[in-house]
């Protein structure tokens, strides 16, 4: 082979190797963030977006992290399962995040958690609820957000005793995130020895409930829990004070965004119901969250813009204890991903500070509220 073949191999081996592995050495730290920015959960997919640019925000403008900057990658889902895997690929694969945040469901979550651990990348779940994610062996998942025995538990504890409940019914999607807020609010009825009256699984492409609740008003349960989404719930709620439903309502986590007592055109009002986070919270971090995305985004913050904001933080501090000097992506990911396994009372700003177990779930506390002339109360905990 002569001089200039030779040359000519080497250059195209350097040409090669140049496009083919990410440059590690660049000054952006790559984050990637997938949820529904489309479709019927684009209400709360802009709040989790907004929560993720303010945090990368307010990090970058203090220096980033070791000097770097984070530059975020967004993918939408548009809360649809095989478009959740194929977001997130994108994320892994060509953008080459070392983090990926999301999703908002627990069907998309489950689905788009195989790939970051197929391509062993560390994935933040700020949302879904479904109690498999963390139990399903994957090492490579962390969540920052209440499971579905947490918050339902920790609702049911409250509302049985306080409101005397003897007969309690259940009205939810027939997901992974329904059928595990009815399981675990049927367990907890035979608990405390009380009947479950009424069982009811809907569609997700349900929008007429009248016949579900022609039901219920017919059984009369002292209270109806329902886990729904923000817009089937809001249509739950409307047609529920159309038939002059009596039973006592009851909400999951999705009752608690400000979209909400809006889209229900104050038909919300006493409704009690879990939240994850409360702007009017005296805690100082909270206050300051709040006070940064009002200026930002001139509304109060919702529960999802919180769990994605604390999510983004969470990245942060285990991106400084894994250290910025890598030239070879997979070993980052995996110091990042260590990095988070041991995170321990990092402070947030839902639910108390992030310590994540064996299984990657952190102990989460939930607020239980109730709708008040626009407003949510804070029942439980007591507030100081």
């Amino acid at each position: 082979m002569n001089t200039k073949l030779k040359l000519y191999w080497l250059l195209i081996t350097i040409f090669m190797f140049a496009f083919s592995y990410p440059s590690i050495g660049a000054e952006k730290i790559k984050l990637g963030l997938v949820g529904p920015f489309t479709g019927g959960l684009a209400i709360p997919g802009a709040d989790m977006k907004r929560g993720a640019q303010l945090a990368v925000e307010e990090i970058n403008s203090k220096g980033g992290i070791n000097k770097k900057q984070i530059e975020l990658f967004i993918e939408n889902d548009e809360g649809i399962p095989a478009k959740s895997v194929n977001a997130t690929e994108k994320l892994v694969i060509k953008d080459n995040v070392l983090t990926v945040i999301g999703s908002y469901s627990s069907s998309c979550t489950l689905a788009n958690m195989k790939v970051t651990e197929k391509y062993e990348v560390p994935q933040i779940c700020p949302i879904s609820v479904a109690t498999a994610i963390t139990q399903s062996g994957n090492k490579f998942i962390f969540r920052n957000c209440a499971t579905n025995p947490m918050q339902i538990g920790q609702l049911a504890d409250y509302v049985i005793p306080t409101f005397k409940l003897k007969r309690v019914g259940v009205i939810y999607v027939n997901t992974d995130f329904g059928r595990g807020i009815r399981d675990v609010w049927a367990e907890k009825a035979a608990q405390y020895k009380i009947d479950l009256v009424a069982d009811i699984p809907i569609h997700e492409s349900d929008t007429d409930f009248f016949p579900y609740l022609t039901k219920v008003k017919g059984i009369n349960p002292d209270a109806i829990l329902i886990g729904a989404n923000i817009t089937q719930a809001t249509q739950i709620v409307l047609q529920s004070k159309n038939l002059d439903l009596p039973s006592r309502l009851l909400g999951v986590g999705t009752f608690s965004d400000n979209e909400f007592w809006e889209l229900t055109k104050g038909n919300a009002e006493g409704i009690v119901h879990i939240s994850y986070f409360e702007p009017e919270s005296p805690d100082p971090n909270i206050r300051q969250f709040v006070k940064n995305f009002e200026k930002q985004f001139k509304k109060v913050p919702g529960m999802f813009a919180a769990a994605v904001y604390e999510a983004v933080y969470i990245f942060e501090d285990a991106v400084k204890r894994a250290g910025t000097d890598f030239t070879d992506i997979k070993k980052w990911r995996l110091a990042i991903r260590d990095a988070l396994a041991t995170t321990k009372n990092l402070p947030g700003v839902q639910g108390g500070p992030t310590t994540f177990g064996p299984d990657g779930q952190a102990d989460k506390k939930v607020y239980i509220v109730r709708w008040h002339r626009g407003k949510r109360e804070i029942l439980f905990p007591p507030q100081k």
